[in-house]
C-alpha cells in the first residue's frame, strides 16, 4: 500500500510541473453588477421545500444519501422532480457545502472522486443530476428555456441546502466539469449566494461551443438539427446567436473573479482552447490552471486537479468577502408571491 502510494505521489509530482498556473492579475478591479432589468429575469417565487432522502452509504466522517425535492416555482414549467447525491457530515459543526455539477452524460461516478474527496475534508457535498443529455435535440431548435430552468432547478438545489441546520450557508462552493462546468457558471453568475466557483473546461461563446465541439453526441444533435433546419454551420451558429440570452461571454465580465478558478486544457477539441481563453479574458482574467491535454486525457490529472480545487475552496471559503462570485444588486429581486 505504501508503495503504490508513494507510486501515486511521485506521478502526480510529475504531472503537476507540465501544467501552469497563473494568478489573478494585480490590477483587478471588481466588475459592476449585472444590470437588475436582466436579473429580474431569473427572479422566482418561494415555493415549499418538500422532499425526502434516503441513506445508501455511510463512511466515519459521512453519510449519503439519494435526494430528491420538487421541482418548486409554478413558473419552472415542470414536474419533474430535481435529484441529487448528498454527503452529509457527521460532525456537530456547520459544514461548509461544494454543489458538483456532473458532466454531458450525468454519470455521477466521474465525479464522485471529487465528492469523496471534498466529504472526506469536511465539507457537505450534493452532486445534483442532469436530464440534458434526454432533451438535447429540442434544446438546440429553443435554447434559452431549458438554459433558465435548468438554472432555476440549481437555484432550487440552494434553496434546500439553505433549509438544512448542519450547513453553512454562507460558505457555498460550486463546482464543475465539461457541460457541468457551463451549468456552475450560469448558478455562480446568476445566484448572489454562491462564494466560491471552479470551473473545469468552460468556455464561450455557447454557440461557437456547441458547433464546434467534437463530442459525439452534440456533433449527432448538432448535425440532425441542421439537416431538419437546412443550415450549414455559419448559419447555425447564427441561429443559436439570435437565440441564446444567458450565454458565457454575456455573464462572465459581470463575475467576481477573485472567487473563481478556471482549469483549462490547451488540446481541448470538446470545448476548444481559443473559447476557454476567450471566457477567461471576459471574467478578467482568474486564477486559472492549464493543462498539457485534450479533455478526455486530462483525466491523467485527476488528483491534481482534485487536491487544487480542494484547496481553493479551502482557501477562497476561509475568507471574509464582499461578495461571492455573482455580483446582484441588492434590490434585483423583491419578494415575489409563489
Amino acid at each position: 500500500m505504501r508503495l503504490r502510494t508513494l507510486h501515486i505521489v511521485i506521478v502526480v509530482c510529475n504531472l503537476s510541473a507540465c501544467a501552469s498556473t497563473d494568478a489573478l492579475p494585480d490590477n483587478y478591479r471588481t466588475p459592476t453588477p449585472l444590470p437588475n432589468a436582466y436579473v429580474e429575469q431569473f427572479c422566482y417565487p418561494t415555493a415549499p421545500l418538500s422532499g425526502e432522502l434516503t441513506l445508501v452509504g455511510e463512511k466515519k466522517s459521512y453519510r449519503v444519501y439519494l435526494g430528491e425535492i420538487e421541482a418548486g416555482p409554478a413558473n419552472l414549467d415542470t414536474e419533474i422532480p430535481i435529484t441529487f447525491e448528498f454527503y452529509e457530515q457527521k460532525g456537530a459543526s456547520l459544514a461548509p457545502v461544494i454543489l458538483i455539477m456532473p458532466i454531458f452524460n450525468g454519470l455521477k461516478h466521474l465525479v464522485r472522486p471529487f465528492a469523496k474527496h471534498f466529504a472526506r475534508k469536511g465539507y457537505a457535498v450534493v452532486i445534483v443530476d442532469t436530464v440534458q443529455r434526454r432533451t438535447l435535440l429540442q434544446d438546440l431548435k429553443n435554447p434559452e428555456p431549458s438554459l433558465r430552468r435548468s438554472i432555476q432547478q440549481h437555484r432550487r438545489v440552494i434553496d434546500w441546502v439553505e433549509s438544512r441546520a448542519d450547513i453553512d450557508p454562507t460558505r457555498i462552493g460550486v463546482f464543475g466539469v465539461s457541460l457541468g462546468a457551463f451549468n456552475a457558471l450560469f448558478l455562480a453568475a446568476l445566484d448572489e449566494r454562491a462564494s466560491a466557483a471552479a470551473f473545469v473546461f468552460v468556455g464561450g461563446s455557447l454557440p461557437d461551443v456547441l458547433v464546434a465541439s467534437d463530442e459525439r453526441r452534440i456533433v449527432e444533435a448538432v448535425a440532425l438539427v441542421k439537416e431538419e433546419l437546412s443550415l450549414n454551420d455559419e448559419e447555425f451558429n447564427a441561429y443559436l446567436t439570435e437565440r441564446i440570452e444567458t450565454d458565457p461571454l454575456m455573464l462572465a465580465p459581470h463575475m467576481n473573479a477573485e472567487r473563481v478558478l478556471l482549469v483549462q486544457a490547451k488540446r481541448d477539441k470538446t470545448v476548444p482552447f481559443p473559447r476557454q481563453l476567450e471566457l477567461r479574458e471576459a471574467m478578467g482574467r482568474p486564477e486559472t490552471i492549464t493543462l498539457p491535454t485534450g479533455h478526455v486525457t486530462a483525466a491523467a490529472y485527476l488528483f491534481y486537479i482534485r487536491s487544487r480545487t480542494a484547496k481553493f475552496f479551502d482557501r477562497k471559503l476561509a475568507e471574509e468577502s464582499e461578495y461571492g462570485t455573482a455580483l446582484i444588486p441588492a434590490n434585483a429581486c423583491v419578494e415575489m408571491e409563489p
